[in-house]
């Protein structure tokens, strides 16, 4: 459990948040929510929100708020699964009375991070729970959690939001560039805005990404084996050469050259970051056979 130290501004999911305050004034709150939608969208933001409102504090340190995260590898940089203790945990807060006879609101960041045993420990959580408590689950991929868990949460999908409404939640004018980068994701677009070597890396590697189809079969060749030298690195601008693409599928705004391609190479590329990922190909011979089809 954490205590967080701020309420983020939310940016857009109005519908959402019509939803959730109208159940409030209806006195119609579930027990169980699952937050569905991409990252970086704002559903932690809009659940903290939501649990402020149910246990009627604002305040930085709510003792009825109860929190989990993954804890991060410091290896290398990912999520770890959630486990059991952290469910066990959780049911010792949730069995004691709320402060002041308040509403106790529980929110399980990235529940997709859950483990098998910590699933079956919240399923029997929610099937035993306690009258004036609330758990929410935010998860961007709903595959990877117990149907029967599914089954007892009411779902509320979120997705991204427009240029507009990032643009109007910021006092200053917004680049065009953090705009097209954001893609809709009120998380990113705050990072790009406060972060201009996040961005910079980002216009460097669409400079890259242009400049690979200009390139002969020798010099494609010479990238893939320099792209190989750190997968991490190069996954992040795989992930980035689909935004590019995606965005101007919508857009329009890459040369018209490779127009007629733009689909199938979405697909080869995908196809690559999965073979990176989650097998063991060579990387380089990945990465060879995705640039000789630019």
């Amino acid at each position: 459990m954490f205590y967080v130290s701020c309420f983020m501004k939310i940016i857009g999911h109005q519908k959402q948040l019509n939803i959730l305050n109208k159940s409030i004034e209806r006195n119609n709150v579930a027990q169980a929510y699952l937050f569905l939608g991409p990252e970086n969208v704002g559903k932690f933001t809009v659940a903290l929100d939501f649990g402020k409102k149910l246990t009627g504090s604002g305040k930085d340190l709510n003792p009825n708020l109860y929190i989990i995260t993954p804890e991060i590898n410091e290896e290398n940089s990912k999520q770890k699964e959630i486990k059991i203790e952290a469910i066990k945990d959780l049911q010792h807060w949730l069995g004691l009375s709320a402060h002041e006879g308040k509403m106790k609101v529980a929110v399980i960041d990235e529940a997709q991070k859950l483990n098998k045993t910590s699933q079956n420990a919240l399923l029997k959580t929610l099937e035993e729970a306690h009258t004036g408590t609330v758990v929410i689950l935010v998860t961007q991929d709903e595959n990877k959690i117990l149907p029967t868990i599914l089954s007892r949460c009411h779902k509320i999908k979120f997705g991204t939001v427009s240029d507009q409404e990032l643009q109007k939640s910021s006092a200053e004018e917004i680049g065009k560039n953090v705009l097209f980068w954001s893609i809709g994701k009120p998380g990113l677009f705050k990072k790009l805005s406060e972060n201009g070597n996040a961005l910079e890396f980002r216009q460097e590697v669409f400079q890259e990404f242009q400049s690979i189809f200009s390139k002969n079969v020798m010099e494609r060749m010479a990238l893939a084996e320099e792209l190989s030298l750190d997968i991490g690195l190069t996954l992040q601008k795989l992930n980035l050469w689909l935004v590019i693409i995606r965005e101007s599928i919508v857009s329009g705004n890459i040369n018209e050259d490779f127009t007629g391609k733009k689909i199938a190479l979405l697909e080869k590329i995908e196809k690559s970051l999965n073979l990176m990922i989650g097998t063991n190909a060579n990387a380089k011979m990945v990465l060879e056979n995705l640039l000789i089809n630019f």
